[in-house]
């Protein structure tokens, strides 16, 4: 702050016409006397100044007088040079010291601040501003020198607004008020601590910068702790006691906590005081309460230490992302899980692997059920059905059908990619291995041979053609490719697969081309699939190492690659980028992937080029590109809507879908349901891969969207109908679907007043969900206990409410809508009421700002974190709002 007024002192014409900034450093540690500070003064007026051709050489100067031995006589000397600056420039002196508290602690002359009180009593050309980080007893003791002397500013923490402000200026974002409210409580407004987590979390949503945290405090250790090492070992006890009490705390607790003596604990709250980490913040004269000045720095400790009173501070944490965040139901959640059905088989075990991770999200906890599209839900019936479809496709291919074959294989890889049952998977890499070997035949051109181990083919054919005299050459091309080829067929598991891929990558990627023009497109394809499969196995980095070791060699290759393979593996590694967040290495490399297409009319290349359009296009919203994704989905239509193949007709659909999500987004409802329509008019109901699902997956948007527009019995007529496709369907994706629909249904039917109808879907729903994990079961409870208070029920409201408060715990976040039933429910049964039901139930801890200020509400005595009391101070203007 004092470097921003000596900044401004100097670039204001008036200002600098009649002041001279002369900024000492942050800590003066040799200043112990009144003449150490004038020589101080005149050291850094040397360093400041400007060169003078007709004046004194300060530096010459401070050399000079820097060595007198009487501190009155230095005093007296280095003032007038000081003044005779001021006097030479016609401006007064402003001398700006950094924590004078710590200055005056550490001086050795106690008169020094007498000498300083005459001189700036009597000397108007100097000025002196200075910070401190708390009060102190030169400046509020009569009896000290410094007393009245000064026009004290007490700056206070940042409000809101302000908060907002610093937040825009330091991210170039603009989050929601109720983000930076909740910034502000967890910083305690502290302007270092706002900027720090400014800069960590300027492209998150508050829920994701929540499960951040940890990371933030990781990302500055080095500034949280050396915060803490910076205090002396005793205060450095007892500042940590305080920290884990997490509690505005009396001396006795912070002293018992710290097994200090209580005397010395109270000194030591004194230094702690003086140094601004500590703050009184309550209690009594005699009985005070401490609490640490910076929050941050609290929960810091906590969430290193990994402990606290019973986890409470995750337990604030999760609370204020549901209090504080908006409604984040539309989500990129059904953006990922209709892309994962609109790739190439190949390509989709990157989008299940990355729906996988993404559904752990706490932002997608509520919905979890509804993006598991693919997903079986049963194990036994998931391999049942795993197996099937592979003795189907080895029949297949027992009968000289590879084509159809690699067709099923491609399914099995489609359907059960994100299995996590190892029979599944070791079907699942059969089937991906048995499939890649099929598309490298036919992009060669040859008959692979099989039945044979990959490691003693490659023996063998070594052996053969190095042994035989006048035989110097490199094996022949079938051999290796029949090595290659062959080695998915004796395949059990996805690892078997990888080690095979690395076998070939090892044995044949040192031939030169010019001994084998053609094995670097084998050895590429083995990598391709390699990387491939460390995807499956979510490991990610090292899919991304792969790539960039396939793109190298494609880059080098002497011989002109097929442009299958080099497209395959660049889409490839763009939807892998975009999995890892980084989705502008994303965008280039799908760019270069359409790029690189050069035209071509290969159906191959054709679908890839369309699914890498639709990629950016998704992409593109994500990063808030709302005109250049609207754009690359409409070049989707107009490159391929005439197509005739049913993959890219999909696409092209899918693209509609896409559109009219993003439209509803950028609050454009009337054409986001013109897009929707015109997405189902082009799924249809012929021969389109997948077309049921996505034609009911596009009826559902359309009727949240309906909702959104008020037309809410249009809207229940939609969810009718995706209730009535879905029928008794076992496919995940279309009884994911037909659940989210009747919640629709159930919702729009409350909010018709139609309270029994409501009561009925609720009840529906829940039958439909019994025996699953908790995920939205909540959800119909809540809408449940909504009809049956309207219809004047409470006892069974209470009910519903008692089942959602034991659900709770056992979600990845506090959902908005049970902390606003909760708070409507204050107001119809009144604050003991629903205290009670809180105070017994498993979500005691989970609700704590809301249980603080329903005690408040009662009169009660509470001792609470000062976040947590902040949060419940907000909560209870939100009730009396609500009463009014």
């Amino acid at each position: 702050l004092l470097l921003r007024v000596a900044a401004e002192v100097r670039r204001d014409q008036g200002l600098s016409h009649s002041f001279f900034p002369v900024v000492f450093a942050e800590e003066s540690y040799e200043v112990a006397s009144a003449g150490e500070f004038w020589l101080e003064a005149l050291s850094r007026l040397a360093d400041q100044a400007p060169a003078q051709d007709d004046g004194a050489d300060l530096h010459l100067t401070f050399q000079d007088l820097r060595t007198i031995k009487d501190d009155q006589t230095l005093g007296d000397r280095c003032l007038g040079a000081l003044l005779d600056f001021s006097d030479h420039e016609g401006k007064r002196l402003v001398l700006m010291v950094e924590n004078l508290n710590y200055m005056f602690r550490d001086m050795s002359d106690r008169d020094a601040g007498w000498r300083l009180r005459k001189v700036l009593q009597t000397e108007p050309r100097i000025v002196l501003l200075a910070s401190t980080t708390s009060r102190f007893a030169e400046i509020d003791d009569p009896n000290h020198a410094l007393y009245d002397l000064f026009r004290v500013s007490t700056l206070q923490p940042l409000n809101t607004e302000e908060c907002r402000v610093l937040w825009e200026t330091v991210s170039g974002q603009s989050p929601p008020r109720k983000t930076i409210r909740s910034l502000e409580i967890l910083t305690g407004g502290s302007p270092r601590l706002v900027a720090i987590v400014a800069h960590f979390g300027a492209r998150l949503s508050f829920r994701e910068l929540m499960d951040d945290l940890l990371d933030l405090v990781d990302e500055h250790t080095e500034y949280f702790k050396g915060h803490i090492e910076a205090l002396p070992p005793q205060e450095r006890r007892v500042y940590l006691a305080l920290a884990d009490l997490w509690k505005p705390a009396t001396t006795r607790e912070i002293a018992d906590r710290s097994r200090v003596d209580t005397s010395k604990c109270s000194a030591q709250l004194t230094r702690l005081i003086e140094r601004g980490v500590v703050q009184v913040t309550g209690g009594s004269l005699r009985r005070k309460e401490y609490y640490l000045t910076e929050r941050l720095y609290n929960i810091y400790y906590l969430l290193r230490r990994n402990q606290g009173p019973d986890s409470l501070i995750q337990a604030l944490l999760q609370f204020m992302e549901s209090f504080y965040s908006p409604s984040e139901i539309r989500n990129i959640g059904f953006e990922i899980a209709r892309e994962a059905g609109s790739l190439d088989p190949e390509m989709q075990s990157f989008h299940r692997t990355a729906l996988m991770r993404l559904v752990e999200l706490p932002a997608l906890a509520d919905h979890r059920e509804e993006l598991l599209a693919l997903l079986p839900e049963e194990k036994s019936e998931e391999l049942a059905a795993a197996k099937a479809l592979f003795d189907k496709a080895l029949k297949l291919e027992n009968q000289g059908r590879p084509e159809e074959a690699s067709a099923v294989y491609d399914e099995i890889v489609r359907r059960f990619g994100g299995s996590e049952t190892a029979a599944v998977l070791g079907l699942v890499g059969r089937a991906l291995a048995s499939a890649l070997v099929n598309k490298v035949a036919s992009i060669i051109g040859i008959n692979l041979l099989g039945g044979l181990n990959l490691e003693e083919v490659a023996l063998a054919a070594l052996a053969e053609t190095t042994d035989q005299p006048g035989r110097g050459d490199a094996p022949t091309l079938p051999d290796l490719l029949s090595m290659h080829g062959k080695a998915g067929s004796v395949m059990d598991q996805i690892p078997d697969a990888l080690d095979a891929c690395d076998k070939v990558v090892r044995k044949f990627g040192e031939f030169g081309e010019s001994q084998m023009p053609n094995l670097a497109e084998s050895v590429a394809t083995a990598l391709l699939m390699k990387a491939n499969l460390s995807v499956m196995l979510n490991r990610l980095q090292d899919a991304l190492a792969t790539f960039d070791e396939l793109m190298q060699r494609l880059g080098e290759s002497e011989a002109p690659n097929p442009p299958e393979l080099v497209v395959v593996a660049l889409a490839s590694r763009g939807h892998l980028l975009g999995m890892l967040n980084r989705p502008e290495e994303a965008l280039a490399t799908l760019e270069e992937a359409v790029r690189r297409s050069g035209g071509s009319e290969s159906p191959m290349i054709l679908r890839l080029v369309a699914e890498s359009l639709v990629s950016k296009g998704v992409l593109l919203a994500k990063l808030n590109r709302p005109g250049e994704a609207l754009a690359a989905l409409d070049e989707v239509v107009r490159r391929f809507e005439e197509d005739e193949s049913p993959l890219i007709l999909r696409l092209v659909a899918e693209c509609f879908l896409h559109k009219g999500l993003l439209l509803g987004e950028l609050n454009r409802p009337k054409e986001a349901v013109a897009a929707l329509d015109e997405a189902v008019r082009r799924f249809g109901e012929g021969e389109i891969p997948m077309a049921p699902q996505l034609v009911a997956m596009t009826l559902f948007h359309k009727g949240v969207t309906l909702s959104r527009l008020g037309k809410l019995k249009e809207a229940l007529a939609l969810h009718d109908e995706v209730i009535r496709r879905s029928g008794k369907d076992d496919l995940p994706t279309l009884r994911s679907l037909k659940e989210g629909a009747l919640l629709q249904r159930a919702a729009i039917q409350l909010a018709l007043g139609r309270n029994d109808a409501a009561i009925e879907t609720a009840s529906q729903f829940l039958h439909e969900r019994r025996g699953q994990p908790p995920a939205n079961r909540w959800e119909g409870h809540l809408i449940r206990a909504k009809a049956t208070l309207a219809k004047g029920d409470p006892t069974t409201c209470v009910q519903d409410i008692e089942t959602i408060l034991a659900i709770l715990p056992e979600l990845d976040s506090l959902p908005s809508e049970v902390l606003d039933a909760l708070m409507t429910l204050t107001i119809e049964l009144g604050a003991a009421h629903v205290h009670e039901l809180i105070l017994t139930s498993p979500s005691a801890n989970l609700l704590l700002p809301l249980r603080t200020a329903l005690e408040q509400e009662l009169g009660l005595e509470t001792r609470v974190a000062k976040e947590v009391e902040e949060v419940a101070r907000d909560i209870r203007r939100n009730l009396a709002k609500r009463r009014e």
